[in-house]
Formats: C-alpha cells, structure tokens, sequence
C-alpha cells in the first residue's frame, strides 16, 4: 500500500519511497552515539524505519532506543506514524531520578 502524506509545511513524501531523514539524539542516547545530531537513510518515512535505520547505523544504541520515545515536530510519536524528509525527528530515551 502506497500511503502519501502533505504535512504543514506543504512537502509531499511516500510512505514506502527510501530517502534519508536528520534525527536529534539527546541524553543518554547522545553519549552513547558520540553525536547530538545525525542523517540516517531510510527505507520508508516512519517512526518505526527510523528507530531500525538508527540501531543498524548505532549498534551501540540500540537497547537503549526500545525504551526510548521518539519525537515527531514536538510531539510524541507511535511507530506507525508516516514521517516527510523534512519533519524534525528526536530520539528522547527513558529519564530517572526525582
């Protein structure tokens, strides 16, 4: 199934079209990768590509990013959400402490 979706800022992207999108780490996640921000190329534009295209590219993250949230242009997001190339995307990995 071939989904598209408009998002406010007009762009018009696939679902299942590859392309590449920039993620924001932070936290825990940042150290572990040694980098705050980075260009993961996916396969298709959803939360669930990214979060697998950032394991296979940080291998070192990857426990880490099953537990953590993942941010859609200031919001949280579920897998299955369809993303644009253009969507601002953060990795925002479990806090403790009180």
């Amino acid at each position: 199934m071939n989904k598209n979706i408009v998002s406010s800022g007009g762009c018009l992207e696939s679902e299942s079209t590859p392309g590449e999108v920039s993620v924001k780490l932070f936290a825990g996640v940042a150290e572990l990768a040694g980098v705050k921000e980075l260009r993961v190329s996916v396969k298709h534009f959803t939360v669930s590509e990214v979060r697998y295209a950032l394991g296979t590219q940080l291998p070192k993250v990857a426990s880490l990013l099953s537990r953590s949230a993942i941010a859609v242009d200031g919001r949280y997001a579920t897998d299955d959400e369809v993303l644009c190339s253009d969507s601002e995307i953060a990795v925002i990995p479990p806090v403790s402490g009180g």
